[in-house]
């Protein structure tokens, strides 16, 4: 078994169709932890996603022992 993790990209899109599909879903956007990456999309900024990263490493650690992670982006 091995592992890939894929953090968030977001859009405006994406929000308008969450907010109509899920309407008592929290807001998934956060301008506070994530930044532009053009044409409407959004991502995490680079302290959100190393803290994620973090604490994605040591969860996988503590629960799946040495379960190889070939990339986090």
């Amino acid at each position: 078994m091995f592992l890939e993790i894929i953090l968030m990209t977001y859009s405006y899109v994406h929000r308008a169709i969450n907010s109509e599909a899920f309407p008592y879903a929290p807001d998934l956007y956060d301008k506070e932890r994530m930044t532009g990456r053009g044409r409407g999309r959004y991502c995490y900024r680079e302290e959100s996603r190393e803290e994620a990263e973090l604490f994605l490493r040591e969860e996988i650690k503590r629960v799946l022992g040495e379960t190889p992670i070939l990339y986090i982006s």
